[in-house]
């Protein structure tokens, strides 16, 4: 919980608030309402199927029904006596004869009562029997048909579909079934065709909304609901290779909702393929789902739109009342009196403006303290500085240590007149400055070598001293605060250097690097641990007024960030066992 709190802290208000929106909001709005529409096709996708499925049922039901009868009148019109008699009779002498016997057949009864039977043909290879309506001589043009040539190789019923002319002149597809009429005193056989009635067929299939196509063996289609739509006809290429039906997908065109099936004839070897095609599911689905995605979208919208303008209000509200701390924080009271709403926010903005009413009160108590007491300590100063000037003559001073180092140098005690010499220019350099804010980097490095040669006569070999300047520089042209190196490079003498006891080295390094001053004052002494460069860096910062050590660098640093600001200072680096390097950046202004 906290790892989550730490997240979220890292966010703004209104980002946080298009967070939440998007988390608790628009991902679960969008996946149940995704799942909803996907649910919803799928319900829809089943359902047609199942129409699909159901239709097929029927009309296979219905052509079993039509077929098996048909089957069963050819059967028994096969069989029937008077047309074998008929077959079997010799009526070259009579011809009138044929007529007879052909009106004693139950045919033309058959066709009056049964309207699923569009017409009966006998094919026979009686020649006396002369050619009428239902009578055809079997020539050698039929031999070559394919119905015939399977006729004579099998003895069982089939069916097979053939192309015939309505009463109207078109041109037409219809089932015929074929079936064997025995005639033993002949030893020979007539064929019995009975062609489906094609009208009686649509009446009793066309009960629905889908669309009906039927066909034979792998063969061409011999029924469609609508002779319109020629792509209905690529249905063949779904027909199932085993008994089992397929309930699906099919594209014709575009996609469509279809169920086909295979029946097998009764007392044949024929399969019939019935397809039931619902060529408007897709389309109610696709209207379905872009109706719910376009309520999804616009719910989504709303919310967003809702979203936006409130955590754009509730943000600039926020960002008000973090303008007006920021400002407080920075020293800048002026903010509104006022502030919109009575919610939480609104009383935390009151309670910032009594508190800067308050610390504006506090501050101007302070700051009149503070008067006070920095004219006490400048006339405590300008008092001391008199006394200072008064016990000491400048002149009396160096003239002094010119004749000890005349008498020095006579008495053939050469190193103590340098000595004295380096201490009266030193003194010189340092009594010179005492009332003046800047010096040139040039002058004062000119002090630092002086300084550091006093110490060397003091330590001897224990100090050495080098200076290094990385990029062209003009000593002369940089303005530096005067005595701003020599506390810096007393602590490397006396604290980093305190346990060398040769080749010691304070090495300064002079460059400029991103418009800043850098001087680093390097020593190869004993160095500090981080615990030591910390408390170092604190006291520099906020040193105790107790404690009289790191004085020069807290007065060093804070002469820098008062003069400069804060983006220069000191910065302290050090390594236990190889030495410390401290860097003064300043700025590379020149005499500016």
């Amino acid at each position: 919980m906290a790892g989550k709190k730490h997240i979220f802290n890292k966010i703004k208000v209104q980002k946080q608030l298009y967070l939440i929106y998007l988390i608790a909001i628009l991902i679960p709005v969008a996946i149940i309402g995704s799942y909803l529409v996907y649910n919803s096709r799928s319900l829809l996708l089943g359902h047609y199927k199942e129409l699909a499925y159901a239709d097929n049922l029927r009309v296979k039901s219905l052509l079993l029904d039509i077929t098996s009868d048909i089957y069963n009148r050819s059967k028994t019109l096969a069989s029937e006596k008077a047309l074998v008699d008929l077959l079997s009779a010799d009526c070259r002498r009579e011809p009138e004869k044929a007529m007879v016997l052909l009106n004693r057949t139950s045919i033309a009864e058959l066709l009056s009562q049964d309207v699923s039977i569009h017409q009966i043909n006998i094919y026979t290879f009686n020649k006396t029997i002369p050619e009428s309506r239902h009578i055809r001589h079997i020539t050698d043009e039929v031999r070559k048909q394919g119905w015939f040539l399977r006729a004579s190789s099998s003895v069982s019923p089939f069916w097979s579909k053939t192309a015939f002319s309505d009463d109207f002149g078109n041109e037409a597809e219809s089932l015929c079934l074929y079936t064997h009429i025995f005639l033993p005193k002949q030893n020979s056989y007539a064929i019995l065709n009975m062609t489906l009635s094609n009208n009686q067929l649509k009446n009793r299939i066309e009960g629905s909304s889908l669309y009906t196509v039927i066909w034979l063996n792998q063969d061409e289609i011999f029924y469609r609901s609508s002779r319109t739509a020629p792509q209905y006809d690529q249905i063949t290429a779904y027909a199932p290779d085993t008994d089992a039906s397929y309930t699906g997908t099919v594209e014709l065109g575009e996609k469509m909702i279809g169920s086909i099936s295979p029946l097998l004839a009764s007392y044949s070897n024929d399969l019939f393929y019935i397809a039931s095609v619902n060529d408007s599911g897709y389309a109610y689905m696709r209207k379905i789902t872009y109706t719910y995605l376009a309520i999804l979208l616009l719910i989504l919208l709303a919310t967003s739109i809702f979203i936006h303008l409130f955590s754009s209000y509730f943000s600039s509200r926020v960002v008000a009342l973090r303008e007006a701390m920021h400002n407080a924080s920075l020293g800048s009271y002026d903010i509104i009196d006022s502030y919109p709403g009575e919610d939480e926010i609104s009383d935390a903005f009151a309670d910032l403006n009594i508190m800067i009413q308050d610390i504006l009160h506090k501050e101007a108590s302070i700051y009149e303290a503070q008067i006070r007491a920095q004219l006490l300590e400048n006339q405590q100063q300008r008092m001391e500085f008199k006394m200072l000037a008064s016990q000491i003559n400048p002149h009396f001073l160096y003239n002094t240590l010119e004749t000890i180092r005349m008498r020095s140098i006579k008495a053939g005690c050469l190193e103590v007149a340098n000595a004295i010499k380096l201490l009266g220019k030193s003194m010189r350099y340092v009594l010179q400055n005492t009332a003046t804010s800047f010096t040139t980097l040039e002058k004062e490095l000119d002090y630092i070598h002086t300084y550091l040669a006093i110490q060397k006569l003091r330590f001897h070999d224990r100090v050495n001293y080098s200076l290094k300047i990385r990029t062209p520089i003009e000593l002369d042209e940089y303005s530096i605060f005067p005595l701003l190196l020599q506390p810096v490079v007393e602590n490397a003498i006396l604290h980093g250097l305190e346990d060398v006891e040769e080749n010691g080295r304070i090495i300064i390094h002079i460059l400029t690097r991103e418009e800043k001053l850098h001087i680093v004052i390097f020593d190869n002494g004993c160095g500090m641990t981080l615990e030591e460069i910390d408390r170092m860096q604190q006291n520099m910062k906020h040193h105790p007024q107790e404690s009289s050590k790191s004085i020069g660098l807290y007065n060093i640093y804070h002469r820098i960030q008062l003069y400069y600001g804060s983006a220069y200072g000191i910065r302290i680096q050090s390594r236990l066992g190889f030495g410390t390097a401290v860097t003064l950046i300043l700025p590379a202004a020149g005499m500016e």
